[in-house]
């Protein structure tokens, strides 16, 4: 399993799309983030960004 907090997912999401953008979603997201998981693929997918992409920006943080 491949996951994420939200934490982390927002700093991406802000730093890509703005701090509304961010807000704007927070509610959405789980605290973690399984990028293994059909679902929540699904719903990064609905946010404009894909497990890969996700993962790729966090990798200059891990």
């Amino acid at each position: 399993m491949t996951a994420v907090t939200k934490t982390q997912a927002l700093r991406v999401i802000r730093r890509a799309y703005g701090p509304g953008q961010a807000e704007a979603v927070a509610g959405r997201l789980p605290d973690r983030i399984d990028l293994d998981n059909t679902a929540h693929a699904r719903l990064l997918s609905e946010l404009g960004l894909t497990p890969d992409s996700l993962f790729d920006a966090l990798g200059a943080e891990l």
